[in-house]
């Protein structure tokens, strides 16, 4: 019943016809397209917590921006301050979790490399006994008897 007097409430003052009950959500777009493109990317695996930081500073601009609209009122100079503010943070937290999955992405890339490279030095040449493959027949890497650089 009180949902019921409370819509009823919510669709008599859009009926006004003065403001829209929607406020223009445009100015929140930059942050929104950084944060799909990092929730595109699977920053939600790789960087929670700078997913989550973005959507709350979304939501936060949001709200302020629904606050003003319910008072039927224009945005206060402070509040559209505060919403720029909110917006630009939420890019950078977006980005930032771009960035971090982008970097966990290319640091497991190189651990499987490396996991497939990884094989000891000496299987390279074939030799179990540590030189380098130089046999002068006497064992060695056949450059003992050579000058020191630069003497």
């Amino acid at each position: 019943m009180v949902a019921v007097v409370a819509l009823s409430g919510c669709v008599s003052d859009g009926n006004r016809g003065e403001r829209p009950a929607v406020p223009d959500q445009s100015v929140l777009e930059p942050a929104t397209q950084a944060l799909d493109k990092a929730v595109r990317a699977n920053a939600e695996d790789f960087a929670p917590r700078a997913v989550d930081s973005a959507r709350r500073r979304i939501t936060l601009a949001r709200d302020i921006l629904f606050a003003a609209a319910r008072a039927d009122r224009d945005l206060k100079p402070a509040e559209r301050e505060r919403i720029d503010v909110l917006v630009a943070q939420a890019r950078l937290d977006a980005r930032e979790a771009l960035v971090e999955t982008q970097a966990k992405a290319v640091n497991k890339q190189l651990g499987q490399l490396q996991q497939t490279q990884s094989q000891p030095a000496d299987e390279t040449t074939g030799r179990t006994d540590g030189s380098l493959g130089f046999d002068n027949g006497m064992g060695g890497s056949g450059l003992s008897n050579t000058a020191p650089i630069g003497g």
